[in-house]
């Protein structure tokens, strides 16, 4: 920072550190981002070094991988063949330690922290400073400096030197851990009893530094960031250059290692190019918090007026956007933004769209490096943290922005500006890792992205409106235990459905690996129940139950879901403070004074009537259904599964429809907050529908007209729970999460209708001042009273849907998305010399000395057959035909554990037989130990009717594969 002088008003601002600059979380995803990024290339270089000749990709083409097939298919593959797969690695592919990628992060980490532990030495060496005493030997400097010291309130005062070669009029911190230096440059002391203010602002804000903690969180970044770019980076490039060689000699595999290496590189590219800017970023940001500080302790704000750079100075249209292009790679802000920023911070508190957006980008880039390394607890794990750390950047900025918007009186951010950009780069990254692309350019269905643009929008929406409810409502004395709990309840949502989208939905990116054919059949045959005249209802069920089964059975849905609209609820029951809120006299700058105004909260009133009419709603709809239900069940009044599933299903999408159209009311008549206004409503009706449908449950049989699966009046609660726990998280889970995003949606269509016609009319209109809320006429007493019946019910029925109770009647359901998965749908090889290269891999990593000895045993029982004796002679039949029944049996069943043939013409009559084979060994030994004659003469006859097919199969994988 330099000096001079000019006048600028010192501006009347709340405190910029009610709730801190937020770039904490910054720096840790940079951090997690490089060491994700340094473990997958040790485990790509290991991996390379210890399968020099790439045996896994054989078991991958032995499993029936076709390189040039997609994402979906590559999927069916593996999940086909998985476990046979895991036995050809384990024989043939020698595996590198587990130990090599967290032994290579760690050596990354030992490396920056010695260089962290050197950069002071380096910097003092470099700018060839000298201890303050040799240049103040009369210690008036250092009277001045102590003094300053004690302005910034420090407990412990930084080392100071001075850089007498250094001519301009500035200062720099650095060091260690509770060891810092700051450096005046000689310029600086030069011109201290000429320009007094400066000196003292430019030492501000270089203290301010130290005061904020970014000196350590910055170097150890600077570190980091070398340390990467000179190990780990050039090792991968060595790795490329020599990997694009070896795919250069393949003509099969040859395109689709060069198209994986090549979105490798890009990828690599694009995460420098966003660490850059993100580091950037986060640079600027302290540097602006550095002048703020040390305008707030005194210093003269003519030290930034005079500062100017050269390019700021009139630029035209081209030099203003390449001025602005270059600005984001700067890591100091330009002067015109520090001195805007003194003036007016509202630009600190604003979330920044580049932050965002680099933010989700490099989420997405660490969530699928962490998925490169398989599935487990510790990957989990690692996702979570990744969702975390998105959620908490994102987070700070929308919490920071409402907590000025309600002291300041300006507007609170929707949202929706957040949650676009946070969405876009979230799918800029998941399009640069590959998701679901497999071998090709763009996965098949890319427009499954814009879901996570949603799922954005619907957290950023509630997280912004539910921080300017909160804040408006909290009384205490600080905010970090209301952020606290908003921010859980973000994080939780956040990366219940980030969770979501790692495992099921980059499936769907692929494609849609499910038919509504093979869904019916698998649920017509785990219910052991015809569907005669109810073909539509189970056909819509089986289209739409790979779509809800992995996140709509989840508890963990509905705890996280509660917690988005019982939050808003108990706040708007709260109501907002009648006079200045603790928190905020702290942070207004004239602690005395009555500044403090907040609007009224939209009518609680209103909201509670909106919540009622779709209670009773919801009520109506469930009598209304069992009634319907009733009507056309069975005569015979026999209780079967389909009617289970088919109640089940109607009370869901009933229910759910009217929990999405009480949300869309609500959020529709509620000018502000309209997001947690729909939860808030859609959480009450859902809760009521779900009560009603236990309550109707529970006595089935008692309302003859209402029966829908009871013939006789008993009070079951225990037979109703079952279904309870079914509903519960689908509809106070996932339809309450719909309805929030049905909400989002409202809002940005209103906002877009606003903006149409604001454009089309040439008139200035000024909005007419709002009129004062209508006071609500219930007690505060009775309303929290019912609020509190309301939340402690969730939290009872939450509770008591998490426990294992035990039973199978607890059980939900035993089937999982991977019952689903169509394995006889993989499609043939593309090209005779794909299936050329499957069949030889088939042959060379065990398929060809089992079918050898398969045949072997075959050949050995038909030459005993020859022999009179073979049916007449049961101890002949035991010493030279009963050991190769057995061999043959063993040896079918190991044919069978083993990969498919490649081609499925010849796998569709080669697994018949492999089963035929199995039999025909076991009848031939339960014959001969038994003396079955009959059963004997049987399994041979059976035996020589599959020798000839089976030679056929084997001469005919033997001639595909190309091998004489």
């Amino acid at each position: 920072m330099s000096a001079a002088s000019a006048p600028l008003p010192r501006p009347g601002r709340p405190d910029e550190h009610v709730l801190g600059p937020g770039t904490g979380s910054r720096f840790a995803l940079l951090v997690v981002l490089f060491l994700t990024s340094s473990a997958t290339v040790a485990s790509t270089i290991t991996h390379s070094l210890t399968d020099p000749h790439n045996i896994a990709a054989g078991c991958a083409l032995a499993a029936g991988a076709d390189p040039g097939s997609d994402f979906l298919s590559l999927g069916l593959v593996s999940l086909r063949s998985n476990t046979a797969y895991q036995a050809c690695l384990d024989r043939f592919a020698p595996h590198a330690s587990p130990w090599w990628p967290p032994l290579a992060v760690a050596v990354l980490v030992l490396a920056a922290g010695a260089l962290y532990w050197s950069l002071p030495w380096w910097k003092e060496r470099r700018g060839r400073v000298v201890p303050l005493e040799v240049i103040d030997r009369h210690g008036e400097l250092n009277h001045v400096l102590e003094e300053l010291v004690g302005v910034a309130g420090l407990a412990r005062r930084p080392r100071f030197v001075v850089a007498p070669a250094a001519r301009t009029a500035s200062a720099v911190v650095f060091g260690r851990w509770r060891r810092y230096t700051v450096s005046l440059h000689g310029g600086l002391v030069a011109s201290r009893h000429r320009d007094p203010e400066g000196f003292r602002a430019v030492v501000l804000h270089e203290l301010a530094h130290i005061r904020n903690r970014d000196i350590d969180i910055t170097y150890g970044t600077v570190a980091l960031w070398r340390v990467f770019l000179t190990t780990v980076l050039p090792a991968y490039v060595v790795w490329s250059v020599l990997d694009l060689r070896v795919s250069l000699s393949s003509a099969v595999l040859g395109p689709s290692e060069r198209l994986g290496l090549e979105r490798e590189v890009a990828l690599t590219a694009a995460m420098l190019v966003f660490v850059f800017l993100a580091r950037a970023d986060i640079l600027r940001t302290r540097e602006i918090y550095a002048d703020a500080d040390a305008m707030r302790w005194g210093a003269d704000p003519a030290g930034w007026q005079g500062a100017t750079d050269r390019a700021e100075q009139r630029p035209g249209r081209a030099r203003a956007a390449l001025r602005g292009f270059a600005t984001v790679w700067r890591t100091h802000p330009v002067w015109d933004r520090r001195r805007e920023s003194l003036a007016d911070p509202k630009e600190l508190f604003r979330p920044s769209a580049l932050t965002l957006f680099l933010t989700g980008a490099m989420a997405s880039i660490c969530a699928g490096q962490l998925y490169g390394f398989g599935t487990g607890p510790v990957v989990d794990l690692s996702s979570d943290v990744v969702a975390g750390l998105i959620a908490t950047t994102a987070g700070v900025s929308l919490w920071r922005a409402a907590a000025r918007a309600v002291l300041t009186g300006d507007r609170a951010p929707s949202g929706l500006r957040a949650g676009w950009w946070l969405g876009l780069g979230l799918m800029i990254g998941e399009l640069l890792v590959g998701t679901g692309a497999g071998l090709r350019l763009l996965p098949r269905h890319p427009e499954v992205l814009a879901l996570l643009v949603l799922i954005s929008l619907v957290v950023m929406c509630w997280t912004a409106q539910f921080a300017d409810l909160a804040l408006r409502c909290w009384r205490g004395r600080g905010l970090r235990t209301v952020f606290a709990v908003g921010l859980l309840a973000m994080v939780a949502v956040f990366a219940l459905w980030y969770a979501w989208w790692q495992t099921t939905g980059k499936m769907f990116v692929a494609g849609w690996p499910f038919e509504n054919s093979a869904t019916r059949q698998i649920l017509e045959r785990t219910l052991a129940d015809s569907a005669s005249g109810h073909d539509r209802a189970l056909g819509a069920i089986a289209a739409s139950l790979p779509l809800v089964l992995p996140v709509g059975t989840d508890v963990s849905l509905l705890w996280a879901v509660a917690a988005m609209w019982l939050l808003p609820l108990m706040a708007w029951a709260i109501g907002p403070s009648a006079g200045t809120p603790r928190w905020a006299m702290r942070a207004l700058p004239d602690r005395g004074s009555s500044t403090w105004s907040t609007r009224r909260l939209p009518s609680f009133r209103r909201l509670a009537m909106t919540a009622a009419a779709g209670s009773v709603a919801a009520c109506a709809a469930a009598v209304a259904l069992a009634a319907w239900l009733h009507a056309v069940r069975p005569p015979d009044g026999h209780v079967s599964g389909l009617q289970l599933l088919l109640l089940t299903a109607w009370l869901t999408a009933v229910l759910a429809g009217v929990v999405v159209v009480t949300a869309v009311v609500a959020g529709a008549s509620t000018s502000r907050f309209p997001v947690p206004a729909a939860v808030v409503a859609a959480g009450t009706a859902g809760l009521a529908g779900v009560t009603a449908a236990f309550l109707l449950t529970s006595a089935d049989g008692c309302v003859g007209a209402l029966s829908t699966l009871g013939t006789t009046c008993r009070w079951l609660p225990e037979g109703a729970w079952p279904l309870t726990t079914l509903l519960l998280p689908l509809v106070l889970g996932l339809a309450v999460f719909l309805s929030a995003g049905a909400a989002v949606a409202a809002m940005g269509v209103r906002r877009l209708w606003r903006a149409c016609r604001r454009n089309r009319d040439e008139r200035v209109i000024l909005p007419l001042p709002q009129p004062p809320g209508r006071k609500s006429r219930s007690r505060p007493a009775t309303r929290r009273a019912g609020v509190a019946v309301i939340c402690l019910t969730v939290l009872a029925l939450s509770t008591a849907a998490s426990l294992p109770l035990g039973g199978p009647s607890t059980a939900r359901t035993s089937l999982t998305i991977q019952s689903f998965a169509p394995l006889d749908a993989i499609p043939p090889p593309s090209s005779p010399a794909v299936l050329a290269l499957q069949s030889d891999a088939w042959l060379r990593l065990g398929g060809r000395p089992l079918m050898v000895r398969f045949t072997s045993e075959f050949l050995h029982i038909v030459t005993a057959l020859e022999d009179e004796k073979a049916y007449t002679d049961r101890g002949f039949a035991a010493r030279r035909i009963r050991p190769h029944c057995l061999e043959l049996r063993k040896t079918a069943r190991q044919l069978d554990a083993y990969f498919p043939l490649p081609d499925p013409t010849l796998e569709h009559t080669w697994s018949p037989l492999l089963r035929r084979a199995m039999g025909i060994g076991a009848d031939c030994r339960r014959a001969i130990d038994e003396g079955k004659v009959d059963l004997y003469s049987k399994a041979m006859q059976h035996l020589l009717t599959i020798v000839e097919p089976e030679l056929a199969i084997t001469q005919k994988a033997v001639a595909e594969a190309g091998v004489r």
